[in-house]
């Protein structure tokens, strides 16, 4: 394991921040897997510890055949935001922006500049892009801390061949997002870590950190209709919720992790202890999703538990409201049938606020758009 420290440009005199990043093995493909981009979310970082654990004994052992590159945690401005207590994490206190938005490459800008060179070759296509995205990473010139932040990343990450973010949700059952055009290796991907959830995304659209690193190889392949060997498979990866830190579960998600970068051979004989999904799975796009707004400020209480199969009108939870004349609840009921996988852990919520979200069959937002910008 080799590791390096990469300096963040100071934001105040007296202060310094940087990403400690472990780099293992050798090879032309590179699997990059980070945690803590949005840095009040800490079951990934845990995992992460566990997975850089495996990975040392594995490369002692000469069993790594690429190159593996761990962010331990992904975001340092984010873990030095304290408010009374509290980790906020979510959001640059300068600019207001989300760390997980706002760094998506010019795709058209991209085709410009590698459509002549593209041949029949899809590996030699594959240098071309890859080249050329670190390229276009080191042009850029950041202004605002969040903007080095990113670009800090994306030097790191861009030009992976498989890339992981791992994240976590208020309250949730554990589920991947993806790109609709790469099921396949979602579907493994959700397989070897057990998740029964796998959200599909159109990434031509808005996009996250994921969506950044497959967007342009979508983009260049609609523009050019050349072929490529190994697109870039990026996913977000889901570990529940934010009080989910344990080290059972990290172990566990470490192993899931372990025996997909094992079937994308980047390891091999790992031994890894992945757990398959017990019970049915439910691959759905992203547009499917109904994300249920409270109507009321108040407290709210849930008479569903995650993962139970809703149809609509289903009675999942009460708003209690507080300023009432007298004692009052509003029912939230189902708006839609589905799984219900995803709850505030915010019991005091407001008018709008999201107070679960439920993976149905119809088609609730426009393709391309995120879930949320919240």
């Amino acid at each position: 394991m080799k590791t390096k420290r990469i300096p963040i440009p100071s934001p105040a005199p007296g202060h310094e921040r940087f990403l400690t990043v472990h780099e293992f093995g050798q090879g032309e493909h590179k699997a990059y897997l980070q945690a803590g981009l949005h840095a009040d979310e800490w079951p990934g970082m845990l995992a992460l510890q566990h997975l850089m654990e495996r990975l040392i004994a594995l490369e002692a052992d000469g069993q790594l055949t690429q190159r593996i590159v761990l962010v331990p945690y992904a975001n340092p401005i984010g873990l030095n935001q304290r408010l009374f207590g509290k980790f906020p994490g979510r959001f640059d206190a300068v600019t207001g922006q989300n760390f997980n938005r706002g760094m998506a490459i010019d795709s058209d800008d991209l085709i410009d500049r590698v459509r002549s060179e593209l041949s029949d070759d899809g590996e030699a296509n594959d240098r071309i892009v890859r080249a050329t995205l670190r390229q276009m990473v080191e042009e850029q010139s950041p202004a605002y801390e969040i903007e080095w932040l990113h670009r800090t990343l994306l030097g790191l990450s861009l030009d992976a061949t498989v890339m992981l973010d791992l994240h976590c949700d208020y309250d949730a059952m554990p589920h991947v997002f993806y790109g609709d055009h790469q099921r396949d290796q979602g579907a493994r991907l959700g397989d070897c870590l057990g998740f029964p959830i796998r959200l599909e995304e159109d990434v031509r659209g808005v996009v996250a950190f994921d969506g950044t690193h497959t967007q342009p190889w979508v983009c260049l392949s609609e523009a050019t209709g050349k072929p490529f060997s190994r697109p870039c498979f990026a996913a977000t990866l889901e570990l529940r919720g934010q009080y989910d830190v344990s080290d059972d579960l990290a172990r566990r998600d470490a192993e899931g992790i372990l025996a997909f970068l094992e079937s994308e051979g980047f390891v091999r004989d790992s031994g890894a202890e992945h757990q398959p999904p017990s019970g049915l799975t439910r691959a759905i796009n992203v547009d499917q999703v109904k994300v249920i707004p409270a109507t009321a400020n108040g407290l709210v209480t849930y008479h569903k538990e995650l993962g139970s199969r809703v149809e609509t009108g289903d009675h999942l939870a009460d708003i209690v409201v507080l300023d009432a004349d007298g004692p009052k609840r509003l029912a939230v009921t189902a708006p839609t049938g589905g799984v219900f996988f995803s709850r505030t852990h915010s019991h005091l919520v407001y008018p709008g606020a999201s107070l679960g979200m439920i993976a149905s069959d119809e088609r609730h937002i426009e393709p391309g758009q995120q879930l949320s910008f919240r």
